[in-house]
């Protein structure tokens, strides 16, 4: 990479009829120079060759020191975008000055889709969001760059710039499809030209991460624990059940069921939060039935005991929320952090019981979380020759290659038996 210098001089070989000498922005790279004017000429006495400043005129003084500041951001950009610095990228950016023609700057937008998703109550897509801008802060290092230059290699000297930081496969893929999606954003906005998205070619690699599905046998030793001297352990262990009974319900939807609105008939009708696909699941009394069962009659003792603080809570059927105020339960942050903290716990119950009760090894326990009820359910339906068609239904998946993704990561047991006759 060439070392590439920018500063302010006073061009005095080109002097204007008036005998002022133009302020100009010089760049040096690579042996060549190159000067850029600002728009302001001054008497040479007006001129300060040391601190290469207007001292006596403010109003033109800070016009082009502002000048200056642009040009060495631009400047830093081309040389983290493109390594090696180009005078013609550099001259076709900084001729473009006024905030029309230089297009909306991307980390601005993407400020702005964050705050949308916030609004819509997508409190972890925002966050999502937010921690792959604050990824895509350091890589610019906080330097802005208008929506129009984003290209395919901003996206893959990010790529670069994430791998070398120590950035996972996955994690990298995690940041790269919230800055894809976020321009997809800008391209259904029109802000940019659809024929020019940098996103067309690109692909995003991904790891296959090693997913712990439970045995059937195992789900089925699990609910005939008797838990009741531990409740809290209990209670994990329940909800982790009831995720498996209900085709893989998700946590945060499990978390806001409502007695008064979900149950109709002896079926629990509900819309995934993710997607808001409606989905409706037969009660069954031996499985998600009893569980229920069970959360009535806790409800029932907590709201005589007076141990519930807010009226939302009394209508849950899961106790998640209980200890929170009214206001408290309008704090859609809050309520996300309270969700995470309370997974956390259940992933370290389930992982306590799998150690004790089903003799797993370490390196199998650390794979389980509360997602596994998902893919188990998932696992358990391939086993039983359910098309995946119906998996993929029954899931809420959009695509059934979605749902190949997970079946994928589950058989690799069936490979090594068939593989067997070879």
């Amino acid at each position: 990479m060439s070392v590439t210098q920018t500063n302010l001089v006073l061009q005095r070989w080109k002097p204007t009829k008036q005998g002022k000498f133009p302020v100009v922005i010089r760049i040096y790279s690579d042996k060549k120079r190159r000067y850029f004017r600002t728009g302001v000429s001054v008497l040479e006495k007006d001129w300060d060759e040391k601190s290469a400043s207007i001292p006596g005129r403010a109003r033109d003084n800070k016009k082009v020191q502002s000048l200056l500041n642009k040009a060495e951001e631009i400047v830093e950009r081309i040389l983290v975008l493109h390594d090696d610095f180009d005078f013609d990228l550099f001259s076709k950016e900084f001729s473009e000055s006024s905030p029309t023609q230089s297009g909306e700057n991307f980390i601005t937008f993407w400020e702005s889709v964050i705050k949308d998703l916030r609004a819509e109550n997508r409190i972890g897509t925002a966050a999502s969001y937010e921690n792959a801008l604050n990824k895509f802060r350091k890589f610019m290092k906080d330097r802005p760059i208008p929506l129009r230059q984003i290209s395919q290699h901003t996206f893959e000297k990010f790529r670069i710039f994430m791998v070398q930081s120590g950035q996972s496969t996955n994690g990298v893929g995690i940041y790269l499809r919230s800055m894809s999606a976020v321009y997809g954003r800008a391209v259904s906005r029109k802000l940019v030209k659809p024929e020019e998205d940098p996103r067309t070619g690109f692909k995003v690699k991904t790891a296959k991460t090693p997913k712990k599905a439970i045995k059937q046998e195992e789900m089925r030793l699990l609910a005939n624990l008797d838990l009741n001297n531990n409740p809290f352990v209990e209670e994990s262990r329940d909800m982790f059940l009831f995720s498996y009974y209900c085709q893989g319900m998700n946590f945060k939807d499990m978390c806001l069921l409502n007695w008064e609105k979900n149950f109709v008939e002896g079926r629990i009708f509900y819309s995934r939060g993710k997607t808001m696909d409606l989905f409706n699941i037969k009660i069954r009394p031996d499985a998600n039935g009893k569980i229920l069962e069970k959360q009535r009659k806790v409800l029932k003792e907590k709201l005589e005991a007076q141990q519930i603080k807010n009226e939302l809570s009394k209508k849950l059927v899961f106790r998640i929320f209980d200890h929170l105020t009214d206001q408290q339960m309008k704090n859609l942050s809050l309520l996300s952090k309270v969700r995470k903290q309370r997974a956390k716990v259940i992933n370290a119950h389930i992982r306590k019981l799998a150690t004790n009760y089903l003799n797993y090894e370490p390196s199998q326990v650390k794979l389980l979380t509360f997602y596994s009820a998902r893919h188990t359910y998932a696992t358990v339906l391939l086993k039983h020759h359910a098309p995946i068609s119906l998996i993929s239904e029954a899931l809420g998946h959009a695509d059934t290659r979605t749902t190949q993704v997970y079946l994928d990561s589950f058989s690799s047991s069936d490979i090594d038996r068939a593989n067997e006759v070879l």
